[in-house]
This record gives C-alpha cells, sequence and structure tokens, in this order.
C-alpha cells in the first residue's frame, strides 16, 4: 500500500473546502451506513433463522456477540496500522467489498457453523472502517469543528441500525411469507436468505465510490515510524483520561450490543409485533430519537468547547449514558408496547448523542500519527467486551436465568442496570482528568 505520509509543514496549509471536507463526511456516512445494515439485519432475522437452522437463543447470541466481536477486534489493531501509514480510502475500499461479499454469503448458509464462519468475514470486513473513518475526518476539519462532523459520521451507525427495521418490515411480506426463489436442483431460498442478498449487494456498488476518492492531507503529521515503543508511551502518559473512557464506553456497548440484538425478538415476543410491525412502529421511533439525539448531542458539545470546557467531549458522553439509564431500564418493562417503544426510542436518542464525542476526544488528545491505532484499540476494546459478551449475556439468561420466552424484557433491563450507571461514572472521571491535564498544559 502506498505511503500516505506528508511533511509537518502540510499542517500549514489550508483547510479543505467545506464541500470536499462535508463530501468526505457524507461518503463515509454511507459506508458506516451499510456497514451497520448488514451488521444488524440478523437481529431482525433472529426468529425465521432460529426456526429454519434450530438454533438456541445462546447460539443466537454467540452469532451476534462472538462470532462478530472477537474477529472485529482481532483485526481493528493491525488495520489501524496500516491506516496510519498507507492510503486509508483505498483500505476501506478493499473493506466494505470484502464484508459485502460475506453478508452475500450470509444468505447462502445451512447451518449454525457456516452462517457463524460468515459473520467472522462481516466482521474483518468492517474493521476497515472504524479506525479509518475518523483520521480521514480529523485531516478535514480544526480540532473546534470536528464534533459536528464526528457526531453526522456516527449517525450513519444509528440509520444503518434503523435501517435495517425499516427495510425489514417494509419487506416483511416476504420474509414471513411461504414463498422464494427455486434453486436449480430443486427447493427454494428461504425468505430470511433473500434478505441478506439485497442488504449485502449495495456495498459493492459503494466500494467502487471510494476506489474513484482521493486520499487527503494528513494534519500535523510527525514524520515518524509511529513505533510500538512510542504507542505505548502515548498511551501511558495519557493513561489517567484514556483508561477511564475506554472502560466507560465498553460498559455502554455492553448494553448498547445487547439492546440491539434482542430488540426485534424483544417486540414479537413480549408484544406479539410482527417483523412488519417493527419496522413501522418502533423503527420510524428509532430513526427520529437517533437523528435528533445526534444533532443535539454534536452541537451541546459545541456549545461547551466554546464556553471553556476542554472536557465537552468526554462530559456530553458522561451526561447522555446517565440520562438513559431510566429509559433502558424501564422500556422492557411497562405494559403499553406503544409505551415501551417511546421509552427505548429515547434510550437510543441518549446513546446517539455521545457517538460523535467520545471519537472526538480520542483525536484531540493524541498526534495523528498514532490516531487510527489508538481508535482501533478503542472499538477493539468495545467489540472484545461489549459486542462479543452483550448479545450472548441476554443468551444466556433467556436460556437459563429467567423462564419463558417473555424473560427477554427482564433480561435486557437487568442489562441496563448493570452496566450504564457504572459507564456514566467513568466518563465523569475522564472528564475530570481531561480538565486537569489542560490547567498543567
Amino acid at each position: 500500500m502506498a505511503d500516505a505520509r506528508h511533511d509537518t509543514p502540510a499542517a500549514a496549509e489550508a483547510w479543505p473546502t467545506p464541500g470536499r471536507a462535508w463530501g468526505i463526511v457524507g461518503i463515509l456516512t454511507a459506508a458506516y451506513f451499510i456497514s451497520y445494515v448488514d451488521r444488524s439485519i440478523l437481529s431482525l432475522l433472529v426468529e425465521p433463522i432460529k426456526r429454519s437452522l434450530q438454533i438456541s437463543d445462546t447460539q443466537v447470541g454467540l452469532l451476534q456477540g462472538a462470532a462478530f466481536g472477537v474477529f472485529f477486534m482481532l483485526m481493528t489493531i493491525p488495520i489501524g496500522w496500516l491506516a496510519d501509514r498507507g492510503n486509508r480510502v483505498r483500505l476501506i475500499a478493499l473493506g466494505i467489498a470484502f464484508w459485502s461479499i460475506m453478508t452475500v454469503l450470509c444468505g447462502v448458509c445451512s447451518n449454525f457453523a457456516q452462517l457463524f464462519l460468515a459473520r467472522m468475514g462481516v466482521a474483518v470486513g468492517e474493521a476497515t472502517l472504524t479506525p479509518t473513518g475518523p483520521s480521514l475526518i480529523s485531516d478535514n476539519f480544526p480540532p473546534e469543528w470536528r464534533t459536528l462532523p464526528m457526531s453526522l459520521y456516527g449517525l450513519g451507525a444509528l440509520l444503518g441500525g434503523g435501517g435495517a427495521l425499516v427495510a425489514g418490515g417494509a419487506l416483511a411480506g416476504l420474509v414471513s411469507g411461504p414463498g422464494g426463489i427455486p434453486l436449480l436442483g430443486g427447493g427454494l431460498f428461504k425468505p430470511w436468505q433473500l434478505i441478506f442478498f439485497a442488504v449485502g449487494l449495495p456495498g459493492l456498488l459503494l466500494s467502487l465510490l471510494f476506489f474513484l476518492a482521493k486520499e487527503p492531507q494528513r494534519r500535523d503529521y510527525k514524520r515518524t515510524e509511529g513505533t510500538l515503543h512510542e504507542l505505548a508511551e502515548a498511551l501511558k502518559s495519557r493513561r489517567a483520561i484514556i483508561m477511564p473512557h475506554f472502560a466507560g464506553v465498553c460498559f455502554f456497548q455492553f448494553y448498547a450490543s445487547a439492546f440491539l440484538t434482542w430488540l426485534p425478538a424483544f417486540f414479537m415476543r413480549v408484544h406479539g409485533w410482527s417483523i412488519g410491525d417493527i419496522g413501522v412502529k418502533y423503527g420510524v421511533v428509532h430513526l427520529g430519537f437517533g437523528i435528533a439525539g445526534a444533532l443535539v448531542g454534536g452541537s451541546f458539545a459545541r456549545v461547551l468547547w466554546h464556553r471553556g470546557f476542554r472536557d465537552a467531549n468526554l462530559l456530553t458522553g458522561a451526561i447522555c449514558f446517565g440520562g438513559m439509564t431510566i429509559p433502558a431500564v424501564l422500556g422492557p418493562l411497562v405494559s403499553s408496547a406503544i409505551a415501551s417503544a417511546l421509552l427505548l426510542g429515547l434510550t437510543i436518542g441518549f446513546a446517539q448523542a455521545p457517538a460523535g464525542a467520545n471519537i472526538a476526544a480520542i483525536q484531540e488528545i493524541l498526534p495523528n500519527h498514532l490516531r487510527a491505532r489508538v481508535t482501533a484499540i478503542y472499538y477493539a476494546a468495545m467489540a472484545l467486551s461489549g459486542s462479543t459478551f452483550g448479545p450472548l449475556l441476554v443468551g444466556l439468561m433467556n436460556d437459563h436465568l429467567f423462564t419463558g420466552e417473555l424473560s427477554i424484557a427482564k433480561s435486557m433491563s437487568l442489562t441496563a442496570l448493570l452496566t450504564l450507571p457504572p459507564s456514566s461514572v467513568l466518563l465523569f472521571i475522564a472528564a475530570r482528568r481531561r480538565t486537569v491535564l489542560e490547567w498543567a498544559n
């Protein structure tokens, strides 16, 4: 991969024009959107896949947790190293093409093992985007302007998760019906398999756009190899902020992964909704609250920054994760389906608000030539803790702690209570230490 490093004096050059800078944000958001559709669509199809492949809730938790989280974690760090040294847009282009192909292959799986391997492939491909996207955005916007574009980039995840629900709802007749596409040797592709084909193919077209995109000028780039020793020293010198920051986000991700994985199954089992109902009744709520949260969160952090709070990004996360605890705990337990949808929609709004702020907090305390790798460590930590074990924990609770399929409400509520308060406290600690560091400098 071609070396994309530049001399330090380039940092003095003018920032890109607004059109070019926001254009990068636009295609990155589209990529994040597609990645979340591809990883989230499985949650909508839990019930038909369980019936078709004869698997348990624990196996579903493994498919949505370990199959994705472990291999996502293993790949993000070496990919972060490549992103710090090479052409980032080409790296993303290859990743999109690969995860899209693996999503399509999920649609030809006939047993648990095959689907597990396909989900592994999706994780490997998507690991190219997470450490690379924020690095690209940071080279297009000055520090005080980064939170809003980071929030809009993070909005791609929300739109992708919600889009998977809405798209699945629109195709509810196909998913629940007996039809399919005949195979040459006899039989049919099952409806849930066709959904994987439909959501996987658009990514191949988007990958072509990245192959045509231009690698931007790196900002404040230090001419160095960025050795492991240098990375370790940077992490050590900032550990007072990084450790509670990463730990707090990991607690949050534990809940968020469990929430997104089991939400469709919750509405189907507890409130008797169909896939179509989820798309129409909850999907729109999910998108509405999520978009509002992203816009309010990015603006809120910027207001705090301009009022002198240099811990604005971390403080935004702490406030939002604390605020979402009550709706997250109560949402699954209320008897009204509409009230439940609104409370869980509010939960999504709080969750989405600090998405950009949490990533911007990493970029502002680290030099350019280390950002992608530290961002990779950030996502790897979340994948190993939350994405791997969050969905599995709820599956285990459903199968072994509580009794009956309706127990999913108790499992989701208990998971929120155990994870969100410590997440908020840890981010408050990180914010306070960030302020102390600013005073020291």
